[in-house]
């Protein structure tokens, strides 16, 4: 199956669930994902600006307090959890029980893809490889809710569409709660 929908990939996060430590290794790694993410797209607008092509006309100004670092690492780390939660209070409605850390593994897992080609924002083209990584994520959620969490096939587009709806909407709330 490949890098789409890796072959036992959600088998061995099934294994990994049932042993001790897996919500700090969650953590880790979507803290460690969003910081290299962040750190990225620091590095891009700071080093790789627009002084090269204004006929773009995208301006991407750094800002010196590093706040605006500060919140999207925040939010890009914060992201997977939100969707587990909204994910994990969504499963009665798909008639299965809430599996916390469970739904917790399949989104911050699903979320692999989005953190490795973030390293691409160094450069604005590479926007492009994360609207590509947005789609692989889309099916490894897919495919994580299906195995992990046992939301029926025909459903799972479905129920990953409603959880990126909730987690969309509860970060844009949480991010203009605390204006820079």
């Amino acid at each position: 199956m490949g890098i789409v929908e890796p072959a036992g990939l959600w088998s061995r996060v099934a294994q990994r669930c049932r042993r001790p430590g897996v919500s700090s290794l969650l953590l880790l790694i979507s803290v460690l994902g969003a910081l290299a993410v962040t750190m990225a797209s620091e590095i891009g607008v700071r080093v790789f600006n627009t002084q090269w092509d204004p006929v773009l006309g995208y301006s991407a100004r750094p800002e010196p307090e590093g706040s605006h670092f500060a919140l999207l690492w925040f939010e890009l780390a914060l992201a997977p959890w939100v969707q587990a939660v909204a994910g994990a209070l969504l499963l009665p409605f798909y008639q299965r029980p809430r599996r916390w850390t469970a739904a917790f593994a399949v989104f911050v897992v699903g979320t692999v893809p989005l953190y490795v080609a973030g390293l691409s924002l160094l450069l604005l083209p590479g926007i492009l490889l994360v609207c590509v990584a947005f789609f692989i994520s889309f099916v490894w959620w897919a495919t994580g809710a299906r195995e992990l969490l046992g939301v029926p096939h025909g459903e799972a587009i479905e129920f990953v569409t409603v959880t990126v709806l909730c987690t969309s909407s509860a970060l844009v709330v949480s991010s203009t709660a605390f204006p820079l």
